[in-house]
C-alpha cells in the first residue's frame, strides 16, 4: 500500500483502522498524489488519497473504490494576506466563497 506521508504523519486513519493499522504492508509514502498514481501504474501497490485527484476516467488504467465506512478529510484553503491574486485565482476564490 502506498500512503500519503502527511496522512500517515497526522494519524488521519488511525481512528478508521481502529488497531488494524499494524497489519498494513505499507511499502511506500508519497508527498505527491502524481508520484503515487504513477507507482500504481507500474504495479508497485495501491495508493490511500482523496477522490478526483487522479485521472480514473475509461482512459486511465486506473480507478477508484471509497473506504467503508466512508471517511472524510476537513481541508482548508489559505493564502498569504494582501497577497494580489491573478484573474483566475479572484475567480476561484469567488466561487469557493460562494460554495461554503
Amino acid at each position: 500500500m502506498l500512503c500519503s506521508r502527511q496522512a500517515l504523519a497526522g494519524n488521519e486513519l488511525s481512528g478508521w483502522l481502529r488497531d488494524d493499522s499494524e497489519k498494513l504492508n505499507i511499502v511506500a509514502t508519497y508527498n505527491l498524489i502524481y508520484n503515487a498514481a504513477l507507482m500504481v501504474e507500474e504495479g508497485i501497490g495501491y495508493a490511500l488519497c482523496l477522490d478526483k485527484l487522479v485521472n480514473t476516467t475509461s482512459s486511465s488504467g486506473l480507478c477508484f473504490k471509497p473506504l467503508e465506512p466512508r471517511v472524510e478529510a476537513h481541508l482548508n484553503i489559505v493564502w498569504k494576506k494582501y497577497q494580489v491574486f491573478s484573474k483566475a485565482a479572484e475567480k476561484f476564490l469567488e466561487k469557493m466563497r460562494q460554495e461554503i
